[in-house]
């Protein structure tokens, strides 16, 4: 095993210590100093490798796009709304390179079983409300409900990295095929044939000095339409040919500083 791997066991473990009494989401949220990691796991979610791997996929991120993601893990909320937990979290320890506003923070809460993403103003061009809401219920959300918290949020991680360079497809429901619609055809069906019984009364032999021309079925239809067909423009429609109308790196740098409009999605499980 490598000596910088041992050394990271060996900080993963004193840093597992320092932190076995938890941080209540208050003291988190005013810390001064924070950690200058990409990966808090206060609730210890990962393992040691785990961890590392998450740590070194995040930094190597932020040294190629400048994006900072925040993983925050937490044992329980003690009924801080979880909203304003990350989106405070991203503002007051400055997620995010400095002037840009792209940061992300992903929190998770164990005991709740609730997690929530929450963007910076530059992040939310790439990751709006209805994508994190994606990646959590179908990305994440499936793993945690295996008990798998890291690979739950590895995933996720995945999926925003893929959101971020634009091939996140989000699940979309199937389609219903469309429902014929009976009202216009019925109406249409009857108004023919009252037409039809009008004229079949009226005919009585007399041409009505039309040169020996019957009037046909469709000088009549012109004529109670005051010079326009019922096939030009629909029925309630003075346009458009259709019925119903209508129109037509080496480790992390620490974080730079960011700011959140408040957007994000949630969810649990």
């Amino acid at each position: 095993m490598k000596l910088a791997t041992i050394k990271y066991f060996f900080l993963t473990f004193f840093l597992s210590i320092l932190t076995v009494f938890g941080q209540t989401p208050e003291e988190l949220v005013n810390m001064k100093n924070p950690p200058q990691k990409l990966v808090q796991d206060y609730a210890h979610v990962f393992d040691a490798m785990q961890l590392k791997d998450l740590e070194d996929k995040l930094v190597a991120y932020d040294d190629s796009t400048s994006t900072q993601i925040l993983v925050l893990t937490v044992e329980s909320l003690n009924g801080y709304p979880l909203e304003t937990f990350g989106s405070e979290i991203l503002e007051n320890w400055g997620v995010g390179t400095k002037g840009k506003d792209n940061g992300v923070v992903i929190v998770l809460s164990e005991q709740d079983r609730k997690i929530t993403i929450r963007t910076g103003y530059a992040a939310q061009i790439y990751l709006p409300p209805s994508i994190n809401k994606s990646i959590i219920d179908n990305v994440i959300i499936p793993h945690f409900k295996q008990g798998d918290y890291a690979g739950g949020i590895d995933a996720g991680v995945n999926s925003i990295f893929q959101a971020f360079s634009g091939k996140y497809k989000q699940d979309k429901p199937k389609s219903k095929e469309p429902e014929l619609d009976w009202v216009p055809i019925i109406f249409a069906i009857g108004f023919f044939i009252f037409i039809f019984i009008i004229i079949s009364k009226g005919k009585g032999g007399n041409n009505g000095g039309n040169g020996g021309r019957k009037r046909s079925l469709l000088d009549d239809i012109i004529i109670m339409n005051t010079g326009s067909s019922v096939f030009g423009g629909g029925f309630g429609s003075s346009g458009g040919g259709s019925w119903g109308g209508g129109s037509s790196g080496g480790g992390f740098g620490g974080f730079g500083g960011g700011s959140t409009g408040g957007g994000g999605a949630s969810g649990s499980w």
